[in-house]
């Protein structure tokens, strides 16, 4: 649904931009939505245009081919499945648009070398790529809640952020790196994902063990918030390699807890392959001379090179 106009928040028409919006599952029929909302005028495709109806009843203009929704255009945003249906679209349109000038603000997930591939794609018909990762979900978009990165050409940033800010919210421009979006957004969705399968771990736990779900849960976020209040410590030291653990727990500390960890939910009847996930990666630590070092060096044995999965017993 798309909300009425904010009149604070409306483009004066006289400044209003002409953008094109390539994709409209739920968060393009966001996107679309809120750039309408704030009085730009929108062009939409998708290749199902039954999702097209409630934007075009609020005033978009719905093209029939990506040739017709980008040709001329000088600003469009794109939300696709990944680049590789953002590449095929823009093939699509080459054959019959003047694709020369146009400025593709790309808010679709994908790999940072994906990105970067997906730019030299791009520059070959003469766009210029901004690639963006949306960090919250469609039902924030315009309004405050909006946390989008960007990044790519300042130029590209700075010409179109007016055009952004019908997005709401809070919008981060990480610089040149092309793909510094899609590493941000990879990087705190293995974050966000490894959290939430450590709490269905926990939970699992729980009631394996027969106790009551809500009365652990406040202990969780105690948890929760004491890893919060250690992470800016952890990003520092992790920025100045101080990986000496002798003020903390160090990584021999951390293989015997997963030890106690496994055999703990062997004996609930409940799978440790997280965990032996986990242990594998503690123990390559071991081995190469860091158990005496703090957790954090753990970052230095990420590399599929070094990992070996057979020391898990």
């Amino acid at each position: 649904m798309i909300s009425p106009r904010d009149p604070q928040r409306a483009t004066d028409a006289a400044t209003a931009t002409t953008v094109t919006v390539i994709g409209l599952g739920p968060m393009g029929r966001a996107l679309a939505g809120a750039l309408l909302a704030a009085g730009h005028r929108v062009t939409i495709w998708n290749r199902t245009p039954g999702k097209a109806d409630d934007l075009v009843a609020h005033g978009a203009h719905l093209s029939h081919s990506p040739a017709e929704a980008l040709d001329g255009a000088r600003v469009a945003v794109s939300c696709l499945v990944d680049d590789d249906a953002v590449a095929s679209v823009v093939e699509q349109a080459s054959g019959g648009a003047n694709l020369k000038g146009l400025a593709l603000v790309n808010l679709t997930a994908d790999s940072p070398a994906r990105t970067r591939v997906l730019a030299d794609q791009l520059a070959t018909h003469g766009i210029t790529l901004l690639d963006g990762a949306i960090m919250t979900p469609a039902a924030a978009i315009g309004t405050g809640a909006t946390r989008i990165l960007y990044a790519g050409p300042s130029q590209a940033y700075d010409d179109h952020r007016d055009l952004l800010a019908a997005f709401g919210g809070s919008a981060y421009y990480l610089g040149e790196d092309m793909a510094a979006a899609a590493t941000y957004d990879v990087a705190l969705l293995s974050l966000f994902w490894t959290s939430i399968a450590g709490l269905t771990q926990a939970f699992a736990l729980t009631r394996a063990e027969g106790l009551d779900t809500d009365e652990f849960t406040p202990h969780a976020v105690a948890m929760s918030k004491l890893v919060t209040d250690l992470l800016p410590g952890l990003a520092a030291d992790f920025a100045a390699e101080r990986y000496c653990g002798s003020d903390s727990a160090t990584i021999d500390s951390l293989a015997a807890s997963l030890t106690h960890l496994r055999s703990a939910f062997s004996h609930s009847g409940l799978t440790t392959g997280v965990l032996d996930s986990i242990s594998s990666l503690v123990d390559n630590a071991a081995h190469a001379g860091h158990g005496s070092d703090a957790p954090i060096r753990l970052t230095e044995h990420f590399s599929r090179q070094d990992h070996d999965f057979s020391r898990v017993q």
